[in-house]
């Protein structure tokens, strides 16, 4: 098992980036989180799980422990896979899936891609007790307005990082800044129009 690799980020993908580590290139997919975290040619400790199936193995990797711990967690739920729980991961913050889950807020975790009312009732049913016995600080009474800016911000990082020109996602970032798109939306849709 890989606990973690250090090493200078090669390649910025849209979900993934490659980290080279001892003249070798690990493929590693990634929350926007994460990826709005690293730069190329920096070097960085990530904090990795690997998921193997039948027909594949794969490496995921995060820039903060607490992010992995909350991956690990979210995979051990009976019908939630790694790309469901990346895709969490992308469209809110490790505090705020704790807080959802405690406070048994199915809305606040169907604002992830594939994620359901009965996908979050089980994620809540599944680890409820195990979140309880975490130390994190709940987020209470964040405005949206608050919320939606932390998301532009990583937002932008992460277009950044991907190599677009500063104006060009300035100006794209301005015209969704108003719209209810989650993180993960925010920068699929920007990606759209950067094109």
């Amino acid at each position: 098992m890989i606990s973690y690799i250090i090493g200078h980020i090669r390649m910025i993908n849209e979900d993934s980036f490659v980290i080279e580590n001892n003249n070798m290139g690990y493929l590693i997919f990634s929350s926007l989180a994460t990826l709005a975290n690293i730069e190329i040619n920096n070097e960085y400790k990530i904090y990795t799980s690997m998921q193997v199936r039948e027909d594949d193995i794969s490496l995921f990797g995060f820039f903060t422990k607490d992010e992995l711990e909350m991956f690990t967690l979210l995979t051990s739920v009976s019908t939630i896979g790694p790309k469901i729980a990346m895709g969490i991961l992308s469209s809110i913050s490790v505090n705020e899936i704790k807080t959802a889950i405690i406070n048994n807020d199915i809305d606040k975790l169907t604002v992830a891609k594939g994620i359901g009312k009965k996908s979050a009732s089980r994620i809540i049913l599944e680890l409820v007790d195990k979140v309880k016995k975490m130390d994190f600080v709940p987020v209470e009474n964040i405005k949206v307005n608050n919320n939606k800016n932390d998301e532009i911000d990583v937002a932008r990082e992460a277009l950044l990082n991907l190599g677009y020109e500063k104006n060009d996602v300035e100006k794209v970032l301005f015209e969704l800044k108003d719209t209810d798109l989650s993180l993960e939306g925010l920068v699929k849709e920007s990606l759209k129009r950067l094109i």
